[in-house]
């Protein structure tokens, strides 16, 4: 997610760009950010643990979305992936069952919940 200076996600949060998310555990894997045709950075996951890096190869899935808003949705563990698919806000590429893994691990509990990117609050 670039803001308005074109940073990568990981550089426009307040806050920590990583942390322990439980509903991650056993899952490893990268996955791009992407909004449209721009790649925003990458979501690496370590067994329970979830840390924004910037964008760079390699990574085994990557997600598509329509906005920004829907991104920081999906980090935050808000936005459910069947809904995302059905209403065509977003879709995956590459490994799409380790992407629907990391996006359901998400939801059961996000390190990114309380995160404030680019200063705007949740």
């Amino acid at each position: 997610m670039e803001n308005q200076s074109g940073e990568s996600l990981a550089k426009a949060t307040e806050g920590p760009a990583e942390g322990e998310a439980p509903g991650l555990a056993g899952i490893v894997g990268r996955m791009r950010l992407m909004v449209g045709d721009t790649a925003l950075g990458v979501l690496a996951v370590d067994n329970g643990r979830a840390k924004l890096d910037p964008d760079g190869p390699p990574v085994d899935v990557t997600v598509v979305v329509r906005s920004r808003d829907l991104l920081i949705g999906i980090l935050r563990g808000q936005l459910n992936p069947v809904l995302m698919a059905l209403k065509a806000q977003g879709r995956l590429h590459g490994d799409r069952q380790l992407g629907v893994k990391i996006l359901y691990g998400l939801r059961a509990g996000s390190p990114f919940a309380q995160t404030q990117f680019d200063g705007k609050d949740r």
